[in-house]
């Protein structure tokens, strides 16, 4: 009897025992973030913002990583905790006493422009374990929605599409597009490039200056079939063609990542445009985004994101992904996020491949030799784990001091390594792999030469003595040097360049001819809005160029100034509107177009990069409707209110803009997409 008594006391004991582990398990509330915004000063464009972190660990062993687009922050005095800024758009915070059950932060930094750019991505972790998601709980000031524009709806019909069709002339009759068989184009010769002519009379008859008229003219039919949703359709005469040999859209796939599928459906769209150009900028800072056979490390290592190992002293090292920017998660085997993935060999051809049976070429681009954040650590990595340093794009005892536009101080390549040219010849062999493989032409590989941050390569002992060896005084000098090595690659390989225009800007003579002599295009996108006399003054001189102005042409910029739209707004606010006025003809500007100057004019390109990007709902919203205007600019480049009063421009837009809602938003949804509705 005792043994039993015995028995029960202790099986007793344990209940209680384990009944008290679980009710503190259950007590055991996780972190929680609340983030308060702050009324902006109409002064200084600053507010003081609140953090409060619920459930705070105990003791100062902790921190708490987060992405912020960059602000200074000052903290309030006798702040519990720090907010410090490391490199990029990653910040942590640093606790400085013991938390009671909520620590307060209260901070004065920018006030926000909207609010995807409040912080994001919070992850707490304790010394020694692993960082787990933080929720967060934002509490905005009152924002609504707003129109961008205001409009007067007007009748459209089915030869109403976007690019809109130069001639239209009605004839006796209609056909029932539904009930017509597949029609064989007929090639004819003395017209420009891209012209078609459709005959829509009972049957449908094709004529075409080449290939690419004949596959407009597939889509004119395509586009006017889906408007007639059934119907018969009034018999006419189309005549069409694009006024600009080049009519592109640039996707930044470096900073936040979209994948194959999504980009081939994405080609479907911008074909329905006769979109001709697919710039992919697929190497920058945040991530490479190409496998290249020979540099497995590039996609291995510099395409996946993830919580760096802090040290003691407060520096961080990145031993397995590159770090925590623009809302990522910490796990690199996370294939949910934008911020991991890549396109593999296989996916890359089957991109080339579907785009050019879309008729679109595909301009890749790797930024350098700023800009180069991912190519330079997953070459350090490279070396670290092999042992082979000859693509190495860093020195050791390089000690310049500089901090680029975003935020980085180890973003630039050094133009004075054998290595970096190593380097750079063999991405150029690896991309010229993939074309071939893929059949498909090669027209430029796109090499950036966009903000290079001032300080670059002034600590760099081998800059130091490559300007000493050349008798050079002037660093500017750095970045001629590399123009021209990399342009006696390509001619060496037989592909021409691209670039921004900063790639063209600072050179010598020699050099800035040889550039000519070999460019494919440069992209001009530091204009002032609406202004295109630089890019006359290039063109007239023999430089190709595409106008990619950031005042119209960047769809990164938020529709509106609703605090509730996702974007930018350094450039201002561009909405359809905003990119259907842009003039590439502009006839206002003092510098006049030559007639060689329209040549070199090669057309227009939209730019979407990716900062603000968490997915691929955010993509299409972005770009459609908003480049609709563009890619009708491209297509029809001079329009007949061009120069003259507002009235025309208002009544053009209303009948172009009622395309877009009568038409293309039926289209959007038919497909899927999410899209901006104004």
């Amino acid at each position: 009897m005792g043994n039993q008594k015995l028995l029960i006391i202790s099986m007793m004991r344990i209940f209680h025992l384990l009944l008290s582990c679980a009710l503190c398990v259950a007590c055991a509330s996780p972190c929680k973030i609340v983030w308060t915004e702050g009324q902006p000063d109409s002064k200084n464009k600053k507010a003081t913002h609140k953090m409060e972190i619920i459930n705070a660990p105990k003791g100062t062993d902790w921190t708490i990583w987060f992405s912020q687009f960059r602000t200074p922050v000052k903290m309030e005095d006798g702040s519990p905790a720090d907010i410090l800024h490391l490199s990029g758009t990653m910040y942590r915070v640093a606790p400085l006493a013991q938390a009671g059950d909520t620590m307060r932060l209260v901070y004065e930094a920018k006030a926000l422009v909207n609010q995807c750019r409040a912080p994001e991505g919070f992850y707490l972790q304790k010394k020694g374990e692993k960082p787990v998601p933080v929720d967060v709980k934002y509490i905005f000031l009152p924002a609504e929605e707003k129109h961008s524009f205001e409009y007067k709806p007007v009748a459209v019909n089915a030869y109403d599409i976007i690019p809109r069709l130069k001639s239209v002339v009605p004839a006796e009759g209609s056909t029932a597009l539904a009930d017509v068989a597949p029609v064989e184009p007929k090639l004819v010769d003395g017209q420009v490039p891209g012209w078609y002519r459709i005959t829509i009379d009972e049957k449908v008859s094709i004529e075409a200056a080449d290939q690419d008229g004949a596959y407009y003219a597939s889509l004119t039919l395509d586009n006017i079939r889906r408007n007639a949703a059934g119907k018969a359709v009034p018999n006419a005469v189309v005549t069409d063609w694009p006024d600009m040999p080049y009519r592109g859209l640039m996707l930044d796939v470096s900073r936040n990542f979209t994948t194959k599928n999504n980009l081939l459906k994405l080609i479907d769209i911008l074909a329905h445009y006769k979109v001709n150009f697919l710039h992919l900028h697929l190497g920058d800072d945040e991530g490479w985004r190409v496998e290249i056979d020979a540099l497995p490390e590039l996609t291995a290592y510099g395409a996946y994101r993830g919580i760096p190992v802090l040290n003691d002293d407060g520096s961080f090292t990145e031993p397995d992904a590159l770090q925590l920017t623009y809302c990522t998660t910490p796990d690199r085997n996370d294939t949910a996020t934008s911020g991991n993935g890549y396109y593999s060999h296989a996916d890359f051809v089957e991109i080339l491949k579907y785009a050019a049976e879309h008729h679109i070429k595909v301009i890749p681009e790797f930024d350098t030799p700023g800009h180069s954040r991912a190519a330079i650590k997953s070459m350090e990595v490279r070396a670290a784990r092999t042992g082979d340093a000859s693509c190495l794009l860093s020195e050791a005892a390089d000690t310049s001091k500089y901090v680029s536009v975003q935020d980085y101080t180890d973003n630039a390549i050094n133009v004075a390594l054998p290595s970096t040219y190593k380097f750079i010849e063999t991405v150029f062999d690896g991309i010229i792999a993939l074309y071939k493989e893929a059949g498909v032409p090669l027209e430029a590989i796109h090499v950036g030469g966009d903000e290079v941050p001032d300080g670059a390569w002034l600590g760099s002992p081998a800059c130091r003595k490559l300007m000493a060896d050349n008798g050079w005084t002037d660093p500017t000098r750095l970045k001629d040097y590399f123009i021209s090595k990399v342009l006696d690659i390509a001619i060496n390989k037989g592909v021409k360049l691209a670039g921004w225009q900063e790639v063209a800007q600072h050179l010598e003579p020699e050099t800035f001819n040889k550039l000519k002599a070999n460019l494919f295009m440069i992209n001009l996108w530091a204009v002032s809005r609406g202004r295109v006399e630089q890019a006359y003054t290039l063109a007239n001189d023999g430089v190709p160029v595409v106008l990619s102005n950031a005042s119209h042409n960047y769809f990164d910029m938020a529709y509106n100034n609703s605090k509730l739209e996702r974007g930018h707004s350094w450039s201002g606010y561009v909405s359809e509107k905003t990119s259907f006025s842009f003039l590439p003809y502009a006839i206002n500007c003092k510098t006049k177009l030559s007639a060689q100057g329209k040549r070199y004019l090669l057309g227009v390109q939209g730019q979407l990069w990716t900062e603000t990007i968490r997915n691929f709902d955010h993509v299409t919203y972005y770009i459609f409707p908003k480049a609709a205007g563009l890619f009708e600019r491209g297509w029809n480049a001079a329009p007949e209110w061009s120069g003259t009063e507002d009235e025309a421009f208002e009544t053009d837009f209303d009948k172009f803009f009622s395309i877009i809602v009568q038409n293309e938003y039926p289209y959007y949804d038919s497909i899927g997409i999410t899209y901006h509705k104004n």
